[in-house]
């Protein structure tokens, strides 16, 4: 019986992933029948001509979400939805846990979660980390002073009680335009083309830190390797150990953000080529929408980390700084025809958000 996979977020930037699941051919992963969860019924007629079987629903309704997973007999689960939102997530364990018990197959959930979690910005104090490293007992002695890692280190101990395999996969800032039907924009490279056309100019933060970026397109190639070695039934990592850190490459936001400046001036949208740093966070915080404890955490990123386990699934990056700061023009030509995405994390931080 081909394998059901249900990808949540589905009318997300993370949407990607179904379009390339879609494409997968002559495999056990291109045998599967892909399940796309949304939140909303526009996202749902986004993908009504996919060869998906759709479903909207909300992810804190325990029942309902139980009901889809016994029903679809769903076997894994891309939670790509949310990585603050810890009720939302333990509604996917409950019905992986109900399936596993009612027909004695093993389940399997793949956790999006973010390397934010793993920054000095966000309380992190153990520096540069490994995925190899024991990631799990460091998040789990800071998880307090962070959602994110307080969400990583839940899932994984409701996991374990629930005898589910489980996999953390934390992808750093990520670019380019997506496949998916309803967000095809990350909301980071927009956001800042948007504020600094609208101030004629590109902010920067004062210290000039390395970004791990990652290509939309190498991600999901990445969620393709895992879920195909995970159907294939691999050894792999799991639960405590199966952290999986995914970046293409990493470049210093001041060579980001002078390019970008060059690039806007040469169109004539901003009135210098230079950079400036922000003045105030009350400045930041109203140029790009959302407070600036999140701000710094989103445009000043600068996780140090290695990548080893991506070399399990034997996943090769096809981006690098030079084809990214070479595609800044593509990105404000995408920003100028999409605007910032319908609904992302950026819609989540803002203030008042959730009232």
């Amino acid at each position: 019986m081909p394998p059901n996979i249900l990808i949540t977020g589905a009318g997300g930037y993370m949407g990607s992933i179904v379009t390339e699941f879609l494409g997968q051919k002559g495999d056990l992963l291109g045998s599967a029948k892909i399940h796309a969860a949304v939140r909303s019924k526009d996202q749902a007629l986004s993908l009504a001509n996919h060869n998906v079987a759709v479903i909207q629903m909300d992810l804190r309704d325990e029942k309902a979400v139980a009901s889809y997973i016994i029903s679809k007999e769903i076997d894994i689960i891309i939670n790509t939805a949310t990585s603050i939102d810890k009720y939302a997530v333990l509604s996917l364990i409950t019905g992986l846990s109900n399936r596993r018990l009612f027909t004695g197959k093993e389940t399997y959930l793949v956790h999006t979660s973010g390397l934010s979690a793993l920054d000095e910005i966000t309380g992190w104090p153990f520096g540069a980390i490994k995925d190899t490293d024991s990631v799990y007992d460091m998040e789990k002695q800071t998880a307090n002073s962070y959602i994110v890692r307080h969400v990583d280190t839940f899932i994984i101990d409701e996991l374990e009680k629930a005898g589910i395999t489980g996999f953390i996969v934390m992808p750093p800032t990520i670019h380019g335009r997506g496949s998916g039907t309803w967000n095809q924009l990350s909301p980071q490279l927009p956001a800042l083309i948007r504020a600094s056309i609208e101030r004629k100019k590109v902010y920067k933060f004062a210290e000039n830190r390395n970004l791990p970026v990652t290509h939309i397109s190498d991600l999901t190639t990445f969620y393709a390797k895992l879920v195909q070695a995970i159907l294939q039934g691999e050894k792999l990592p799991t639960d405590k150990d199966a952290y999986f850190f995914v970046v293409s490459h990493v470049l210093p936001w001041w060579d980001i953000l002078d390019r970008l400046a060059e690039t806007l001036y040469a169109r004539g949208l901003v009135t210098t080529a230079e950079t400036e740093v922000w003045p105030s966070n009350e400045v930041l915080s109203e140029a790009v929408g959302v407070p600036a404890k999140w701000a710094y955490s989103m445009w000043n990123a600068g996780t140090d980390v290695i990548c080893e386990n991506k070399d399990i699934v034997e996943w090769q990056p096809i981006w690098d700084k030079e084809k990214f700061q070479e595609s800044l023009d593509d990105e404000i030509d995408d920003f100028l025809e999409l605007g910032l995405p319908k609904s992302s994390l950026l819609s989540s931080v803002r203030p008042g958000a959730g009232k």
